[in-house]
């Protein structure tokens, strides 16, 4: 193979991810903010202390990855990142990274603290969710690396793509299939397929006073009747797409999120503002559903139903 052909790496493993978050927490500004937006976005993000990797508490095991900073009231946080690609979870692993943090802030060395796991989407289960302070997916920092200014940054995306592929063993196409054809043959909206792939399928609407760049997605972290389907509002990056209209039309939602509860915003990414999980197992002890996937489809008729005529009628600059 030619150098210029292959990738910088050929191989990715947890260590690989822990090394390049560390770097990039060290290094970036701009992630740093991001990271601590993601994990505690109360905290008011003050001062950078440091980041390590493989700390090692003698009884407690060892953090992957701890990441320190001052808040603006000068209080010493520190998060602790348990980075999984697609290795089994230990027992007890997670109590463990508390147990680490309550002695710390027992020694008076920090103020506070909080746990994040660091996965692919596909690899974070709803006792995962549930288990920790915060979840951040491989796929929100590839998509946080593509809008950074970081000479590394091109790199660094390619670590976590080849990670990415290490971890996906998700096919979903017929699932993603299926949905696609529900959707159309129920929608009342002039809706088209934007994207499909095996775990993802996104709808946009040809509507002339429908913005391009919004569109509606569904990904499927997990497969099964006891997978889960992610159901949210993706802003596209399209050509056209200036960064005074991407503000605009999140501007434009925020002020409608009423109109979808049971609905997370995050409203400072750039592509997926609007979220909502679809646990499978759910759907399928709910006598409203024959499958989870019809409440999957349910899901993406009511979140656009709901928003599409909003960003037709709404005049945005």
């Amino acid at each position: 193979m030619h150098i210029e052909e292959g990738p910088a790496i050929e191989a990715v493993g947890e260590r690989e991810i822990d090394f390049t978050v560390a770097q990039l927490l060290s290094t970036s500004p701009q992630f740093r903010r991001w990271f601590v937006e993601q994990v505690v976005p109360d905290a008011h993000f003050g001062e950078f202390i440091g980041v390590i990797t493989h700390a090692h508490y003698a009884g407690e095991g060892e953090s992957d990855i701890e990441f320190g900073f001052l808040t603006q009231a000068g209080d010493r946080h520190v998060v602790l990142i348990e980075n999984k690609i697609n290795a089994a979870k230990q027992p007890d692993q997670i109590e463990r990274y508390y147990n680490r943090g309550e002695i710390r802030v027992e020694r008076h060395e920090w103020d506070s603290f909080s746990v994040c796991l660091l996965a692919p989407e596909g690899y974070v289960s709803k006792a995962d969710e549930t288990g920790v302070d915060s979840v951040i997916h491989y796929e929100a920092v590839q998509a946080q690396l593509v809008e950074l200014s970081h000479d590394g940054a091109p790199f660094f995306q390619d670590i976590f793509e080849t990670a990415m592929r290490k971890s996906s063993t998700v096919d979903a196409s017929a699932t993603i299939a299926s949905i696609e054809n529900r959707v159309h043959a129920q929608t009342g909206l002039p809706l088209t397929t934007a994207f499909t792939g095996r775990k993802r399928v996104s709808f946009q609407s040809s509507h002339p006073d429908h913005p391009d760049a919004v569109w509606y997605d569904a990904f499927i972290g997990k497969t099964g009747e006891s997978g889960r389907t992610t159901v949210r509002l993706h802003i596209e990056s399209i050509e056209e797409l200036t960064e005074e209209r991407r503000n605009a039309l999140k501007s434009t939602i925020s002020r409608h999120t009423e109109a979808i509860p049971g609905y997370e915003c995050h409203f400072h990414r750039k592509v997926n503002i609007v979220s909502t999980t679809i646990w499978h197992e759910d759907a399928l002890q709910d006598p409203g559903f024959e499958d989870h996937i019809e409440a999957i489809v349910d899901e993406l008729i009511h979140l656009s139903t709901t928003i599409h005529p909003i960003l037709v009628e709404e005049d945005i600059a």
